[in-house]
């Protein structure tokens, strides 16, 4: 489908956006500056800095030069920002969609062309040949009661060419849900949509209440899914590096967890996996070990050096981009006993690959020799043992590493929680007489 080959550009980062503070008149404050380069502190105590967005207009934004000291204690609600209800759900009360329209379900932590570390959200799919329905053949709802607080519209921000927006609700002041590439809005989130359509980008507050109807996904079906959740939140061994661009990730939480008992089944019954959870997950980080998410030294964690928009410089196919400075040693989000080697910059290319024998990134701890692995591509099988069409996933299928080595990746997890990591395209483990010149440090 079209959406699902541009999806890596997720979500436009406002960490705490034009509203900065998370209500009253903190909010009111910080809804927007008009100096750039302004610092000032949002209502949490976080430091600002004004900055200019991609569609030229100035907004606060985390400033990434100042001391973090303490933002990792920040409450979800300071992460999205905006006005929430302290006392609305803790949970959903309906679904997002109807289950039986729907062909599968990927799971989160997904590694796959930019998206160098997992993902945090599911992709829901529809069957193949479903775009271009009849309006109102396929429609997405709101989860539970709740408020519209952020819009983005894609076609200004990414040169979209169809209807495809960013939504994010907040139920509560402890629960939101995150919908990115839903085609055209309806009812009450069509008032955002009419607000976002000059500048790209809105917030506010829209009241919607539980199973109402918040988009038409007809024209282009298929859309990512978030849920974000104060009891769900993980404690990272290094939160600091989200900060500056999608600081929610801490709080990611299975979303089948917060539907009701008959939705979520219907809803497990089309995710591709088997293993629990069903749902996937993203945290994979194990101190100590080359397992988990990993990033260049001193290139600003998560966010990077590179555009949020990919280049195509590489032969016609993406290339470079903030992701540059990605790395992750992790399981499939579908076949766990799979793992994957997913490099941000693979001579220009975001690449995922698998090693020759498998080899278990957990297992590579701290204080050892550098260990040196081959890497392959790799192709899928059904349940069945028969080869698969990745366009056409089978729920439980498993990876099947290829014979053609493409180079390979030598890599030690030091005693100071750093890692040092030297790729090396077109060049066997074999060959590997000790780090050279191009090795780099990664940390957490």
């Amino acid at each position: 489908m079209v959406k699902r080959s541009i999806a890596f550009v997720g979500a436009l980062v406002f960490v705490l956006g034009a509203c900065g503070g998370s209500s009253g008149s903190s909010a009111e404050m910080y809804k927007g500056c008009s100096n750039e380069g302004e610092k000032a502190q949002g209502a949490d105590g976080v430091p600002l800095a004004c900055v200019m967005n991609s569609v030229g207009q100035l907004m606060w934004d985390l400033d990434g030069n100042a001391p973090m000291e303490g933002v990792a204690a920040l409450p979800l609600k300071s992460v999205f920002g905006g006005e929430c209800n302290p006392d609305g759900p803790k949970s959903y009360s309906a679904g997002i969609g109807d289950a039986s329209q729907w062909s599968h379900i990927v799971p989160l932590g997904a590694m796959t062309t930019t998206h160098i570390t997992p993902v945090d959200h599911i992709y829901v799919y529809y069957p193949q040949g479903s775009d271009g329905s009849a309006m109102g053949t396929f429609a997405i709802t709101s989860p539970a009661d709740g408020t519209i607080v952020r819009v983005e519209d894609f076609r200004k921000t990414n040169d979209y060419p169809y209807p495809d927006y960013r939504v994010v609700i907040a139920h509560s002041c402890d629960l939101y849900s995150v919908f990115i590439h839903v085609g055209e809005l309806q009812g009450a989130a069509a008032e955002a949509a009419s607000a976002a359509a000059a500048s790209g980008s809105w917030s506010g507050a829209i009241a919607v209440k539980a199973g109402e109807v918040i988009a038409d996904e007809s024209q282009a079906p298929g859309f990512d899914f978030s849920t974000f959740a104060t009891d769900a939140k993980v404690e990272m061994i290094n939160p600091a590096s989200y900060f500056e661009k999608e600081s929610w990730k801490p709080f990611t939480a299975n979303p089948f967890d917060y539907f009701p008992a008959d939705v979520k089944s219907a809803y497990e019954a089309k995710s591709l996996r088997n293993a629990d959870p069903i749902g996937g997950t993203i945290f994979y980080d194990l101190d100590g070990t080359a397992q988990g998410n990993w990033f260049v030294k001193d290139t600003n964690g998560y966010r990077g050096k590179g555009d949020e928009k990919a280049s195509y410089n590489n032969h016609g196919k993406i290339a470079h981009g903030y992701w540059d400075t990605h790395l992750a040693f992790a399981p499939d989000n579908v076949d766990p006993k799979s793992f994957i080697y997913s490099i941000g910059d693979w001579e220009g290319c975001p690449c995922q690959f698998m090693s020759v024998g498998n080899v278990d990134p957990s297992t590579i701890k701290a204080g050892g020799a550098p260990t040196v692995v081959d890497l392959v591509e790799y192709s899928y099988l059904a349940p069945d043992g028969s080869p698969m069409d990745p366009n056409r996933p089978v729920k439980g299928y498993t990876l099947q590493p290829s014979t053609s080595v493409v180079g390979s990746v030598a890599f030690q997890v030091n005693s100071d929680g750093t890692m040092t990591v030297e790729k090396r395209p077109g060049k066997d483990a074999a060959s590997f007489t000790g780090f050279g010149a191009d090795a780099l440090t990664y940390v957490r």
